[in-house]
């Protein structure tokens, strides 16, 4: 009973963090989003965008039966419908996002050859691998709380959820090789670090421009200028 106890609290800390860290990833899309319009970024489009309400649908659908399936009236199963609920979607998010980071890792290396700004864009996949990684983490903990069974073959809570994300793994890997598939946009457009590199990209070529501009100008006209690059 303890054990269980104790398990029931560490799954709804994780969960709370879980749905902090959702919260943070949601903030940092939206201020990338208004960053990217504000500036007027020329980041390439995800060719096959139209294709990511596909994904929002089916982890929905699944995470709802997952939760109706998992749902009763005490602690533990409310508890367990609440991860059932975010099981398919935790796994496909690994998988997804680990394609098309490397996806966008090698297009922006057409862009740049600077190794310290490909390391940046890498970081901050392997970050959001690694919040993913919370939900398998607390799902180790409260193991044994989900020990319930749901039907009379013996399908336990814990071994539903597990399969769950297994299976969202499974739909993540090939979501993520179909749009990534001869695709030439930016598929994480609006992640700080991608960015925060087309920024800079941008702010360096007006730099440059205006520098061929005052290399151009008449000598009498040059002379007026402000002296650049220095």
């Amino acid at each position: 009973m303890l054990r269980e106890l104790l398990s029931l609290l560490l799954l709804s800390t994780f969960l709370l963090i879980n749905l902090g860290m959702a919260f943070m990833r949601a903030f940092g899309s939206l201020a990338g989003m208004t960053w990217r319009k504000v500036l007027r970024l020329d980041i390439p489009e995800n060719e096959k965008k139209n294709w990511e309400k596909l994904y929002t649908a089916v982890w929905l659908i699944v995470g709802g039966w997952a939760f109706i399936k998992l749902w009763g009236w005490s602690a533990t199963r409310v508890m367990a419908a609440l991860f059932g609920f975010l099981a398919f979607r935790s796994g496909a998010n690994v998988t997804r996002t680990l394609i098309y980071g490397l996806h966008d890792q090698r297009i922006i290396e057409e862009y740049t050859e600077d190794s310290s700004v490909l390391g940046i864009i890498g970081t901050a996949t392997k970050l959001s691998l690694l919040l993913e990684t919370v939900f398998v983490v607390a799902f180790a903990l409260a193991y044994k709380a989900f020990s319930v069974t749901l039907n009379p073959n013996g399908l336990s809570a814990n071994t539903f959820i597990l399969y769950l994300w297994l299976a969202g793994l499974a739909f993540g890997l090939l979501f993520g090789w179909f749009i990534a598939r001869n695709n030439r946009g930016i598929l994480l457009r609006n992640a700080i670090a991608t960015v925060g590199f087309f920024t800079a990209r941008k702010g360096k070529r007006k730099a440059d421009e205006t520098v061929e501009k005052a290399k151009k100008a008449p000598e009498g006209l040059r002379s007026k200028l402000p002296k650049l690059g220095k």
